[in-house]
C-alpha cells in the first residue's frame, strides 16, 4: 500500500479513536512528522485532551491522554540578603 494511502488510513483511525475517548473536536488535530537519528519513524497526531502516536516501523498507533491543565510548581520564597558595605 502506498505511504499516502495508509497515513490516511491511520488519521481516519485517530479520529474515531479520539472520538471515542470523548476528546473534543476529535477531526481537528495538529499532526507532525517524527524523526529519530535523521530518518522519517512516524507521526504525532495531538488535540487539547489527548495525542496518539503512529510508529512507522512498528505500523502501531498509542494513543494517550493529557491532562487538562498544566502542572503546578512550587518555589521556596527566597530569602532576601543584604550587602554589607
Amino acid at each position: 500500500m502506498p505511504h499516502a494511502q495508509r497515513i490516511d488510513e491511520i488519521r481516519r483511525q485517530v479520529t474515531e479513536t479520539f472520538a471515542r475517548m470523548q476528546v473534543p473536536l476529535p477531526d481537528q488535530f495538529r499532526e507532525s512528522i517524527l524523526i529519530r537519528k535523521g530518518s522519517y519513524c512516524g507521526r504525532r497526531f495531538e488535540t487539547d485532551g489527548a495525542y496518539a502516536i503512529w510508529f512507522l516501523e512498528e505500523d502501531e498507533v498509542k494513543f494517550y491522554r493529557t491532562l487538562h491543565s498544566p502542572a503546578t510548581v512550587h518555589f521556596p520564597p527566597m530569602e532576601s540578603s543584604r550587602i554589607a558595605a
